[in-house]
């Protein structure tokens, strides 16, 4: 009897707060009828909402100068989707050198295309950090809410996420081994790694989303990237291969580089050919990863870290358009073609360019000279970087023979899987290279020479205390030359 009192009583008491909670949701939803409409969807459903977080946005064009034009290009395109799709500037965070919309070699001043013909993506682009900005520890500061480290820098803006929050990184530059580049200095993936830790650690997201565009950019995250802290990075390559620049040459017509980055492009077009609302909202980062995977074909685009975040929207970090709002003749940023795109090693982008240029009939005799004197420059400069980087490596295995075999040959090292811990000796080896040599981050040429030296940390992670002492020795007369923009 005492049991049947006791479960009417709990009923009765869950009854209550049952219809309790229902009256106030009621209410609540009864107020929300009356209060006036102030913002469109964008704020309040998709980007700030109090139960799903906060959106932000990290777009880097990690390189300089005309050569480079499709890195920015790429960029200006996704800041323009970003934007249609509902993000406000003050979650968007841009870093950019801003030198190429009015660079003196662009035909159309003022503005930067992604495609042939395409529509200008530059106009109304807000560039929080520009010049001699962009670089590898401001980047390191923005994506950690290092607020006071940036406050005197560019806007000084930075991720002040928190535990609901969803990050979307998009970096786009040049890559080789275990490293992004910047246009003066290096990124190498142990600080990305300790990076996203830290904002792991204290709560600064809920998921974090990363387009990488680069060389062997599945290096940064291969076998480093956990898989447990919701964070998934979507590459344009694997660790051993290079990306490709698209829209190249014939196709950039006047431009004489490349228009964009293909996988950078093929995601884009992609997203800009969707044209109703329900598509985008339903669109998931595997269906989005799995597209760009069947439509890039000169490099594997690959996938690492929590393959759980596979399953989410790719509009939970990217936002999506709502087509209500958009006039019925708007047409989108850029169109997806079905025509084949001219492709081109990011390796030989400049090479390909100054050719393509030289195989004109417009050029007077003093312009055909200056090129023909750029290329032979150019390839006179890379033979430098190839003799001192491989007298190193001669002497390296001259003091250390047992080693040649785990490490390979200087022009086809073996393919070692990187560990965290080879880093500090990696970085330690490139620094002294870069300080008595010349400058890595200035030649993206010799950044296609690095595995070699990665491999030796690999097999053994003292050994930079040896290859620090023949450095010197290696690149004893080559500081003069100055070298620097090498392709």
């Amino acid at each position: 009897m005492l049991l049947i009192i006791i479960y009417l009583c709990t009923v009765c008491v869950i009854t209550g707060v049952f219809s309790f909670v229902s009256l106030t949701l009621f209410a609540i939803g009864s107020a929300a009828l009356h209060v006036p409409y102030r913002k469109p969807w964008i704020d309040s459903e998709t980007v700030n909402s109090f139960f799903g977080g906060k959106k932000w946005v990290v777009l880097v064009a990690g390189s300089d100068g005309w050569n480079n034009y499709r890195h920015q290009a790429d960029i200006c395109h996704a800041y323009q989707i970003i934007r249609e799709n509902g993000i406000p500037k003050e979650n968007i965070i841009t870093m950019m050198v801003d030198d190429i919309a009015n660079n003196p070699r662009n035909p159309t001043p003022g503005t930067i295309i992604n495609q042939p013909n395409g529509t200008d993506v530059y106009k109304g682009v807000v560039i929080d950090y520009k010049g001699m900005d962009v670089n590898s520890t401001n980047f390191l500061k923005i994506i950690t809410g290092d607020k006071k480290a940036m406050q005197s820098i560019g806007t000084g803006k930075v991720i002040e996420g928190g535990p609901h929050d969803k990050v979307f990184i998009n970096f786009v530059d040049h890559g080789t081994t275990g490293i992004l580049g910047f246009p003066d200095d290096l990124l190498y993936a142990d600080e990305l790694n300790d990076a996203l830790k830290t904002m792991h650690a204290s709560a600064r997201y809920k998921m974090v989303l990363m387009y990488i565009e680069a060389c062997k950019a599945g290096s940064m995250f291969d076998g480093i990237l956990l898989d447990n802290t919701g964070v998934l990075a979507v590459t344009a390559s694997g660790p051993r291969e290079n990306s490709f620049g698209c829209y190249c040459r014939s196709q950039s017509g006047p431009y004489n580089t490349c228009l964009g980055d293909l996988f950078s492009v093929t995601w884009m077009e992609n997203w800009d050919a969707l044209v109703s609302e329900s598509s985008e909202k339903k669109r998931t980062v595997f269906f989005d990863f799995n597209e760009a995977r069947t439509n890039v074909t000169e490099s594997n685009v690959m996938v690492y870290g929590d393959f759980r975040m596979g399953h989410e929207k790719l509009s939970s970090f990217i936002g999506y358009k709502n087509h209500s709002k958009k006039p019925a003749s708007a047409k989108p940023i850029m169109t997806a073609t079905n025509k084949p795109k001219n492709t081109v090693s990011s390796r030989t982008v400049h090479e390909n360019s100054v050719q393509q240029e030289l195989a004109g009939h417009k050029l007077s005799v003093s312009e055909r000279h200056h090129l023909s004197t750029e290329l032979h420059l150019n390839n006179e400069m890379r033979l430098i970087i190839d003799k001192a980087l491989r007298t190193l490596y001669s002497k390296i295995v001259k003091a250390r023979p047992e080693i040649i075999s785990k490490v390979g040959d200087f022009y086809e090292p073996n393919h070692l899987e990187l560990s965290l811990d080879m880093f500090p000796c990696y970085r330690s080896i490139l620094n002294k290279i870069t300080e008595s040599c010349f400058s890595l981050a200035r030649n993206p040429y010799a950044l296609d020479r690095l595995t070699i030296f990665a491999n030796f940390c690999v097999v053994d992670k003292h050994i930079h205390q040896m290859v620090e002492k023949l450095v010197s020795e290696s690149c004893s007369n080559d500081h003069k030359f100055n070298i620097k923009n090498v392709y």
